[in-house]
């Protein structure tokens, strides 16, 4: 790919960086290693001990770990709005930090969730909320959202970085014999031609413009299971778009905080200048000042309001003996201070605004804090049982180690990635590029079109020719279109009497069974010399029919009383004919139910009708058991019958109606005789339903307006239907780029 002066620049001063690690650096990697391997260790105390070796208990529920998992989650979010937004305003001074607020929200990304899975009790039974997770319960939403959320800031992260990649692929390092491989795979054929770059730059704008939105919804919906229960501090209306604004406000924080450790890390003050810090700790000051302004009017309403519960929690904040200082740190200092230490220009300098965002962080942290624990202690119908560690919430050392090692996981990816990707991109673009791409490719297409069409005009003669020999050669492959061959198959059914002949055409189509429609099947009746027809029927757009045969077929049984029934397909210009043919005898099913004690059975009499229009009873066929459900049959057991008769034992378990009862159907299935028949009955002996009870809606609830969940499936289908874009056109780019490597060898140019 083309370079310039100041890549190869950037790239010399970052080289040794990515090659080679200080003593310092692995002296980190040492510490925070051990810190990750101790909370590994506190992982397995709990896993081996269970969660009585945590804080949690009958009153909190939640402790430290859903505390982290909001801090986490929170902090990303600001990483994707401003990364997005500056990168779609064209913000000149964005290039040193945009990749690592890209980076902090992919790695926060990644190790909130984590926490949710700490606080679970059972994770053997995690994939039950895939299997039989309820659409309608927010809870399900926020497990959606956040997947949809890390998957869009990893293709995001993975845009933006694809031009250095493709430098460092084409500009090898001395360090990591693997790394040049990877570096191949990732640059995905990038070689910067003008098609290629009109497509990476087109993606990025898309994934800014979706990765904005995406961001504050998913944070919403986090909000909203708080919002959605009936707790105090929590049942509010303003708690979205506080989260929201408390999550930026932290994650900028984060951001100066990463900027000015990596300045000092890897020197780089030509790069991260005294305009970042102070660019963004006005941004920082403005959020404080939404945040608090949030914070007032929350406590302010509460306060007014007089609630006796909500009165209860607000008591515990303000308790000197309680949480009052903690709650000062949060809503006070951490507030006002960084707003006071940025405002005053005196004061604003590169090391007070990384203190600022150092104090902002903490205060954003213990807020979580204080948001679930006094809550959680406050509860409305408190219990009998007062022990102090059942009703107050103390976290314990496993509780902290996994906090602490969450924390070290953080800043060891983040340090681990600056070393396989520089932390800044390094590849110069040009400023041409700064303009707007689609006005770009309008331009292009405009001009485009003008080629075409002079060049039409001169060659009129040979564009007619052509299109008349397109036309004449599509004519001709369509009168010589040879005949698809349908397959037919032919089912009976008995259904307590009612005989159908159903009836399936399919044809292979690109080795797919593909349903055939509006086509008109025949029905027959076979005798030893005749062809009797029944009827015609068409099928539907599952290549379906069903023929109900008529009560009397006016036509005799064979020598095994049994009836052959056949179903055509005519010749058409399209499929050619087919057929089948199933050969039935008739039998007769009745259920009665016997009851002797406490012992209650089924009993099933099965009698086939002879040739003369006699019985006979069956012998030696399976007959199963069934209960209809809503969605489909409940088999509750099978027998064999024999001299016409077969017997179950009820299972006494089964809930019936509001007075028990129940509906029993007996049926033979793909008999080779019989074909599938089927009789039912009703018994009584089901257990009566409760009678039903309104349920106040929850996080469970399966009552959540369809409006609300139809948006948000509407939403994130969306999201979704962007990221396939963007990973076809990551393919497109690889296409572009072979072909632009093939041309190189044979020296023919370059591609457009």
């Amino acid at each position: 790919m083309d370079q310039n002066e100041k890549t190869l620049q950037n790239f010399e001063n970052f080289r040794p960086q990515i090659e080679s690690i200080s003593k310092k650096g692995k002296i980190t990697i040492a510490v925070l290693s051990l810190i990750i391997l101790f909370g590994l260790y506190a992982l397995y105390v709990q896993m081996v001990k269970g969660h009585i070796v945590t804080g949690m208990r009958d009153y909190v529920i939640w402790g430290l770990y859903i505390v982290n998992f909001i801090f986490f989650i929170g902090i990303s979010y600001a990483g994707a709005l401003i990364s997005g937004i500056l990168h779609l305003l064209r913000v000149q001074w964005r290039t040193p930090i945009i990749r690592m607020a890209e980076t902090i929200t992919v790695v926060s990304t990644l190790i909130g969730p984590c926490y949710i899975l700490l606080c679970m009790g059972r994770l053997d039974r995690l994939h039950h909320l895939l299997l039989f997770g309820r659409i309608q319960s927010p809870i399900a939403w926020d497990v959606i959202a956040i997947t949809t959320y890390l998957t869009g800031s990893i293709i995001f992260l993975y845009l933006a970085s694809i031009r250095d990649l493709a430098f460092l692929r084409d500009h090898p390092l001395s360090v990591g014999k693997w790394r040049n491989p990877v570096y191949k795979f990732l640059a995905a054929g990038y070689h910067d031609t003008p098609k290629q770059k009109e497509l990476l730059n087109q993606l990025i704008d898309l994934l800014s413009i979706v990765i904005i939105p995406l961001a504050i919804l998913v944070h919403s919906v986090l909000a909203w299971i708080f919002g959605m229960t009936l707790r105090p501090g929590w049942h509010s209306t303003i708690f979205a778009p506080y989260f929201v604004v408390a999550a930026v406000y932290s994650g900028t924080g984060v951001l100066i905080l990463v900027m000015w450790v990596f300045r000092k890390i890897y020197h780089l003050e030509s790069y991260i200048t005294k305009i970042h810090f102070t660019y963004l700790g006005i941004l920082l000051m403005i959020l404080g000042a939404l945040y608090g302004y949030f914070t007032f009017s929350e406590y302010l309403t509460s306060w007014y309001g007089s609630v006796k519960w909500d009165m209860a929690v607000l008591y515990r904040l303000f308790d000197p003996t309680d949480y009052w200082w903690w709650f000062f740190f949060a809503a006070f200092i951490g507030v006002l201070l960084p707003i006071a230490i940025i405002a005053i220009p005196k004061f604003r300098n590169i090391n007070s605004i990384a203190f600022a965002s150092l104090i902002a962080v903490f205060a954003l942290w213990i807020k979580r804090y204080l948001i679930i624990i006094p809550t959680l202690e406050a509860p409305l119908l408190p219990l009998h049982d007062l022990r102090p560690e059942y009703a107050h919430y103390s976290a314990t050392w496993v509780e902290w180690a996994l906090t602490v090692g969450g924390v070290a996981t953080f800043f060891l990816l983040f340090y681990l990635f600056s070393k396989f990707i520089p932390i800044i991109p390094i590849v110069k673009i040009k400023s041409s590029e700064e303009m707007d791409y689609l006005k770009l490719r309008k331009l292009t297409t405009q001009r485009m079109l003008k080629r075409i069409m002079k060049q039409v005009r001169k060659d009129k003669k040979v564009v007619v020719v052509v299109l008349i020999l397109l036309f004449v050669s599509a004519g001709h492959v369509g009168l010589t279109q040879e005949q698809l061959t349908p397959r037919l198959r032919l089912d009976f059914v008995n259904k307590s009497g009612i005989r159908l002949l159903n009836a399936k055409v399919t044809v292979k189509i690109e080795g797919k069974n593909t349903p055939v429609a509006d086509l008109k099947v025949h029905y027959f009746l076979i005798g030893d010399k005749t062809k009797k027809p029944l009827g015609i029927d068409t099928t539907n757009g599952d290549g379906l029919t069903s023929f109900t045969l008529p009560a009397d077929l006016g036509a005799p049984r064979s020598k095994e009383g049994a009836y052959t029934y056949m179903a055509c397909v005519d010749s058409t210009k399209e499929y050619s004919g087919a057929s089948a043919e199933v050969n039935i005898r008739d039998v007769f099913m009745l259920i009665t139910f016997h009851q002797k004690d406490t012992i209650k059975q089924i009993m099933v009499e099965a009698r086939e009708i002879g040739p003369k229009g006699d019985t006979l009873p069956v012998q030696d066929q399976k007959i199963n058991f069934y209960v209809p459900r809503t969605f489909t049959s409940l088999k509750i057991g099978e027998a064999t019958v024999v001299n016409g008769r077969a017997t179950l034992d009820f299972p006494v378990t089964l809930p019936g109606d509001s007075i028990g009862n129940l509906p029993i159907v007996a049926k033979f299935e793909d008999n080779e005789a019989y074909g599938t028949a089927e009789t039912n009955a009703v018994i009584n002996w089901g257990k009566p339903l409760p009678p039903m009870q309104i349920i106040h809606r929850g996080l469970g609830d399966v009552n959540a307006p369809l409006w609300m969940v139809y948006t948000l499936i509407i939403l994130l289908s969306l999201v979704w239907f962007h990221y396939m874009y963007a990973i076809f056109t990551v393919f497109r780019i690889r296409r572009l780029g072979k072909k632009f490597e093939a041309l190189e060898k044979t020296g023919s140019g370059a591609i457009q």
